[in-house]
């Protein structure tokens, strides 16, 4: 166990000390004790003294000790001053000095995480994680400690989840197990905990309050903490009053610690009056708030995060009184609380979407100025200002929620803003389509509409393709490329490794951990070196309206979906005209498309022909007769349906599948993630170099790690394939049984390939979806899984990917971003166009339908299209004898052209 200097120097010495380091050692106990002004003009008196005998090191170690107890007064601006300025002296007189600069940029981060700064906080603890490399030192653990916090302030859960874990790891190996330092790091990953599994948070929280009890050189305030951190837990679970004795004794503490006011007060009051709130006192619950932003006003002036959230939930609490002009007036003020160098003339001002401390409290106050708008347009005043502000105001929300995802480092966290994205964008898409009835601007207001739909969708796809096509102009040297590819490749083994890992996993975190710090470093230096890069990568752009009806045929329809709470929407787009439908979701809309589902797979004829008639009825809109081609983007559950077996047939007296009229019978139907990767498609009119088509058909499957049956049909599946490509100028390649291997696939270089055709089992994971994957044979080298993760790093540039195996197009459903799967991993690996399946498929019926669209796509096929060869091989089995029903000929579907 390591152990504080100032508790073994015996008495007898310490009387002998010098002047200096008797003042040092007497600051040191008052610091521990909590008298922080008089540690402070210790540390001062110290520091004057080294300075005269010329011991620099300790004269500048004195001066941040100063600052930390600035800091720990809550006054973070002295406490930045201090730290600059030492950090300065250090440059100057100790440049060689590495730990005392690391301690300097320690303190000087943690000042500005006061100050709200988490940019700047970030940078200096940036500068210090590099000075500690990989060695395991307590200077390293606080590093980490405090960079997850910035992590976690800036809605990086995630990552933040890893640093933390990371300093806890090390205080394990160099402490005792009862160390306070130990229990700093329960508090914080409880901390983590706290929003979604409060039972693990409470766990953590107590942990660390029975170290803190059992230690006797603790402060109170640390104990106090961990009380206000179990006050959310409690009212979290709906345990009101507990919550708010745990305040009391909060509160408690703080006034025996501190004199006057202090944030750590005017935080504890704002806890109380969110308590109050949730019990339905909103006078108690405004008054408290009222007096924590009042404190938080003279510790901070006008501009500080912690300003604007008091803003906010005073703001909250008249939108519950129905108070609407004071609650859009507080929001307003906690957005320009929130903004260094902004104020507003009105409060239908809406900011400049830059230099802000907290993007989540922003987003907040935004969406909730937008609702308050709203309330007072349809409560009180009926203004069209109102209603049009408030629609001005979620265009603003989706500014800031395109930054915020920029700066969201994990999948996790980027999906999780998802959620509350999606409430934006249909709040959007309501309020658009209200005001494109109500005035003369109706084609300006739904496109409006539209534009919040298309960016409520495959945000994170989108954005991945982005960047991959940001390298590609930038000019950046393969060997950078190179390596980047394998950090990538190393963090998806990782990942996986760990998704399938239940015990001792500490080992493949610690190196994950390593490896994605390590990209984070390598990514913020490209953007730096190579600026065209971070340019191209950040200026996404959406398709609009206008330039879809361009690039459509005039046989050609989009069908864009949004499901909302109540409410779906769907943008019919063809070459001359956008309508939109607003029609109310069923109580049972899920349960019907479950049963739509069901029926196909289990052979429920009765509820299948009732739920696929209702599904018809309310997704499927008056088509113009011009169209025979459809093409739709799904959204949510809408994802996981085949819209070609709809049928038409309700009420008619129906008894085989044979005699039903389907969708599929009037259009060729393919589905997009997205508008805009659609309109990329459309326009993508340059010809592909690849040529030849890769076959693989590993056929028996004895030798992986699940058991399953073989798929005979397969190998003449995929010969046959062979037989039609060998009369074209598209040379075939064939891998069949042992040589349809995951070691030959990655071997091969799969972008000279125009067509790959996978004959195979898929296995999509829904509650992890990096544990999806696609069957092949083992070798000694690889298990036989080319895992989702695996995929993403392939280099495909292919004009179709076939994945002729079960379910590979479903995946983990994510509110905003759609279906999370093989699929996904595919188009950004970078296949232009996919055909993969909905749910598990029958051998032979499966071989017959590829064989059979091949064979149209090469030989009958008037375009290079896909969508009509399929359908063609579809209606080919709908007419069979043996293969009518949906199960066959349904679950395969185009993604793309």
């Amino acid at each position: 166990m390591l152990k504080k200097l100032s508790f073994i120097i015996p008495l007898l010495i310490c009387a002998q000390l010098s002047a200096q380091e008797s003042d040092y050692l007497q600051a040191e106990y008052d610091f521990a004790n909590a008298s922080y002004e008089k540690a402070y003009s210790e540390y001062r008196a110290a520091s004057r003294q080294y300075e005269s005998s010329d011991d620099y090191p300790n004269y500048a170690s004195c001066n941040l000790k100063m600052a930390q107890c600035r800091l720990a007064q809550g006054k973070a601006n002295l406490c930045v001053q201090l730290a600059e300025r030492t950090i300065e002296y250090l440059n100057e007189v100790l440049p060689k000095d590495e730990p005392l600069k690391a301690r300097g940029l320690s303190i000087l981060g943690e000042g500005y995480l006061n100050l709200g700064r988490n940019d700047l906080a970030l940078e200096a603890l940036s500068k210090e994680e590099q000075f500690h490399g990989a060695t395991n030192t307590l200077a390293a653990a606080e590093c980490f400690n405090n960079l997850g916090i910035i992590y976690w302030n800036t809605g990086n859960k995630s990552t933040a989840l890893s640093y933390h874990e990371r300093s806890l790891n090390i205080k394990n190996e160099l402490l005792d197990e009862n160390d306070p330092a130990i229990a700093d790091s329960y508090n914080n990953i409880g901390l983590i905990y706290l929003e979604d599994e409060y039972l693990q948070a409470i766990i953590y929280f107590n942990k660390a309050i029975k170290i803190y009890q059992a230690a006797e050189d603790v402060n109170n305030t640390k104990i106090a903490n961990c009380y206000s951190n179990l006050a959310f837990a409690y009212s979290n679970q709906g345990n009101h009053n507990e919550a708010l004795q745990y305040l009391d004794l909060v509160m408690y503490i703080w006034d025996s610690s501190f004199d006057g006011d202090h944030p750590n007060k005017a935080f504890t009051l704002s806890n109380k009056g969110r308590i109050l709130e949730k019990q339905g006192d909103l006078n108690k619950a405004l008054h408290y708030q009222q007096e924590a932003l009042h404190q938080y006003l003279r510790i901070y002036g006008d501009k500080h995060p912690e300003v604007a959230n008091a803003y906010f939930l005073i703001g909250s609490v008249y939108q519950k009184k129905e108070k609407y002009e004071l609650a859009v007036e507080h929001f307003q003020s906690s957005i320009y609380a929130n903004l260094f160098s902004q104020e507003p003339s009105s409060v239908y001002d809406l900011p400049e979407i830059r230099d802000y401390y907290n993007g989540d409290i922003l987003l907040s106050s935004l969406q909730s100025k937008a609702g308050a708008l709203e309330a007072l347009h349809y409560e009180k005043t009926l203004k069209p200002q109102d209603l049009i502000g408030s629609l001005d105001t979620y265009t603003a929300c989706d500014e800031l929620i395109t930054k915020i995802r920029q700066l969201r480092l994990s999948e996790t966290d980027k999906l999780r803003l998802g959620t509350i994205s999606n409430e934006v964008y249909e709040n959007g898409i309501r309020i658009a389509l209200e005001l494109s009835r109500r005035t003369l601007k109706k084609q300006l207001y739904s496109e409006r509409a539209f534009n919040f739909c298309e960016r409520s969708k495959s945000a994170i796809l989108l954005e991945a393709i982005q960047e991959t096509k940001a390298k590609s102009f930038s000019g950046i040297p393969k060997d950078l490329l190179m390596l980047e590819d394998s950090l990538k490749t190393e963090i998806s083994y990782l990942k996986q490794k760990l998704a399938q890992t239940q015990e001792n996993n500490e080992e493949i975190k610690e190196d994950l951990f390593m490896f994605e710090q390590q990209y984070r470093l390598f990514i913020e230096k490209l953007e730096m070196d190579y600026p065209s890069y971070f340019n191209l990568k950040y200026n996404q752009k959406f398709a609009t309206v206008t330039e879809l009806q361009k690039a459509l045929g005039e046989s050609s329809a989009i069908l864009s979906y949004f499901t909302g709470e109540n409410t779906i929407f769907i943008f019919n787009i063809t070459r001359n005209n956008l309508e939109i439908f607003d029609i109310p979701k069923e109580e049972n809309f899920f349960q019907t498309a479950k049963a739509f589902r069901n029926s196909i797979k289990y052979d429920v004829f009765n509820t299948f022909v009732k739920s696929s008639t209702k599904l018809f009825k309310q997704l499927i809109p008056n088509i113009h007769k011009d169209v025979n081609h459809l093409i739709i983007l799904p959204d949510g559950v809408l994802g996981t349906l085949p819209f070609e077996a709809f049928t038409l047939d309700e009420g008619n007296d129906r008894s085989s599948y044979a005699q039903l009229t389907y969708l599929l019978e009037q259009y060729a139907i393919s589905y997009d993630y997205a508008a805009t990767l659609l309109l990329d498609r459309l326009h993508d009119t340059q010809t592909t170099s690849a040529n030849g088509i890769l076959l693989t058909a590993p056929v028996s499957f004895t030798g992986n790690d699940i058991e399953m049956p073989d798929l005979p049909a397969t190998k003449d599946e995929v010969n046959e394939i062979r037989y039609l490509f060998i009369a074209t100028d598209q040379k075939p390649t064939i891998m069949a049984e042992k040589d349809a291997s995951e070691t030959a696939i990655k071997a091969q270089e799969l972008n000279q390939y125009k067509y790959l055709h996978f004959a195979t089992h898929g296995l999509v994971n829904e509650s992890k979806p990096e544990l999806s994957r696609v069957f092949l044979c083992p070798t000694d080298d690889d298990d036989g899984s080319l895992y989702s993760g695996e995929i993403y790093n392939l280099n495909i540039n292919a004009d179709l990917v076939t994945l002729s195996a079960c379910e590979t197009g479903l995946g983990k459903l994510a509110k905003g971003e759609g279906i999370i799967g093989l699929s996904r991993s595919l188009m950004y690996a970078g296949a232009k166009n996919l055909i993969v399946s909905l749910w598990q498929v029958a051998d032979q019926s499966t071989s017959e339908l590829m064989i059979d669209f091949y064979k149209q796509h090469l030989h009958h096929s008037s375009n290079n299209l896909f969508n009509d060869d399929l359908r063609k091989a579809k209606l080919t089995l709908l007419h069979s004898e043996n293969y009518s029903s949906p199960y066959y000929w349904a679950p395969f579907i185009l993604v793309g052209d």
